[in-house]
């Protein structure tokens, strides 16, 4: 069987900066490519380039960063962030991270019989009329891989 190959699509994290209050307006004002409709989502929606990640940001110093395809460039898109409500005069320092989920696609080269699979392992589930894939979920943890018959899961899960 010829090489698997994957590739990690999306990484989505949590961040949490203690102790502090944003003004999301000040935010929304000063950094490019943030957007804030009050009346629409209670979050700034900030969108940076380099490293690429996109986050949502609350007044209460929570945020989300989704759109890296590795811990380490969520890390550095982060680092980036808190520099930037730094600069803007915020009281942030270190914040606190945790990975939430991650997408995962692979690429088995081969075909596969879902109604076999289905047959087979208790954790599949496979409904043609309700979706094309066979989802099959991992015991006891979280993570699930979404298989289709040309051989392309996707891997969601954290």
């Amino acid at each position: 069987m010829p090489d698997v190959e994957y590739e990690v699509n999306n990484i989505v994290l949590t961040v949490s900066y203690r102790d502090v209050e944003l003004d999301l307006k000040k935010i929304a004002t000063n950094l490019v490519g943030a957007r804030y409709d009050p009346e629409v989502f209670p979050g700034v929606a900030y969108r940076m380039s380099k490293p690429k990640a996109s986050f949502l940001i609350f007044a209460s110093g929570n945020a989300n960063c989704v759109g890296a395809n590795t811990v380490k460039g969520a890390e550095e898109a982060i680092k980036n962030l808190t520099e930037q409500l730094q600069d803007l005069g915020f009281n942030v320092s270190e914040s606190e991270t945790e990975v939430q989920n991650m997408v995962a696609s692979i690429d088995f080269h081969r075909r596969f019989d879902l109604e076999e699979i289905a047959r087979n392992f208790r954790h599949a589930e496979y409904n043609p009329e309700v979706f094309l894939g066979l989802v099959f979920r991992i015991a006891d943890t979280n993570m699930a891989f979404l298989l289709f018959v040309q051989g392309d899961p996707v891997s969601v899960g954290g």
